[in-house]
């Protein structure tokens, strides 16, 4: 037999207003990157230019960000008046996640000249995946991997370069 759901704890069926502004946030920013990237100079030759990149990144933020905003609106609509004046608590897992997440972001800024890319970000995504839930053989296995395909990718297919560290 199930239970039904904690009203209290935020769902994916049911966002939070952190949704509305961080979905906001991100179609602003994304807006910004792709206003920015038209100023980028185009190619004589017809090939796509530097702004590519940077505009279709834009637009995907845009988009995503509507998405969260756009859920949070019908999710937010579609619940009763009595609903509107409850706030959920907050787990405290949420909040140490999410400063994980931002702490990686740190962690790689700081971190990468000095271990190279495919060290730091093993070890990010090892921690990342772990704490969030992984299995160790899965966070493992995608310490492993996906720096390796973002390093064929990056360095070797597109030639952009990563730093190396001292293992070369």
């Amino acid at each position: 037999m199930s239970q039904a759901p904690d009203p209290a704890r935020p769902t994916a069926a049911r966002p939070g207003v952190g949704d509305l502004i961080g979905g906001t946030a991100v179609a602003v920013f994304g807006a910004a990157v792709v206003v920015y990237a038209q100023g980028f100079p185009e190619l004589r030759d017809g090939a796509p230019g530097p702004g590519l990149f940077p505009t279709v990144v834009g637009g995907l933020l845009v988009f995503f960000g509507l998405v969260l905003v756009v859920r949070w609106l019908t999710v937010r609509l579609r619940s009763g008046a009595a609903e509107r004046g409850t706030r959920p608590k907050r787990d405290r897992a949420v909040w140490i996640n999410a400063g994980l997440v931002l702490a990686s972001v740190v962690w790689y800024v700081l971190m990468s000249d000095v271990l190279g890319f495919a060290l730091t970000m093993a070890v990010l995504l090892f921690v990342l995946s772990w704490r969030l839930g992984g299995r160790l053989l899965v966070a493992a296995g995608t310490a492993v991997l996906v720096p390796a395909a973002i390093y064929l990718v990056f360095q070797r297919l597109l030639l952009v370069p990563l730093p190396t560290g001292p293992f070369g």
